[in-house]
């Protein structure tokens, strides 16, 4: 009997690779995710709050990605593969979480803003009549 040859790395290093790249603006934005609470008030905002914890979780999970995905497949590497590595492409999708957040978010407010009949671009508070 042969023995099946060892699985490759591909998914371990595809999310090397994009989170790996994505791993560098996602620490600025986690280091400028304090601004959320430069508005007087929002210190006591849950959504300020929710937004900036969203924020500084991006590279967190990022590093949570490689790493795991590095981990699930050494520790399967050896085993016969009769189904797709759903721990690894789970760990390797967990920065899409946040990232679905913020284009959700988006969205909700580009069609709030679209809805609303303010002016684009534009507040009304500095809109002179």
């Amino acid at each position: 009997m042969e023995d099946s040859p060892a699985p490759r790395p591909t998914l371990p290093v595809a999310a090397t690779a994009v989170w790996g790249v994505l791993l560098f603006p996602g620490l600025l934005g986690a280091a400028l995710s304090p601004m959320f609470f430069d508005a007087p008030g929002s210190m006591n905002n849950p959504a300020a709050w929710a937004n900036a914890l969203i924020v500084a979780s991006f590279p967190v999970l990022c590093l949570i990605a490689i790493a795991g995905s590095w981990i699930v497949w050494s520790v399967h590497r050896g085993r016969p593969r009769r189904h797709p590595p759903y721990a690894a492409i789970a760990f390797a999708l967990l920065p899409v979480l946040p990232i679905a957040y913020v284009v959700a978010a988006m969205i909700f407010e580009t069609v709030g803003v679209l809805m609303s009949g303010q002016p684009l671009g534009l507040h009304s508070t500095i809109i002179k009549h």
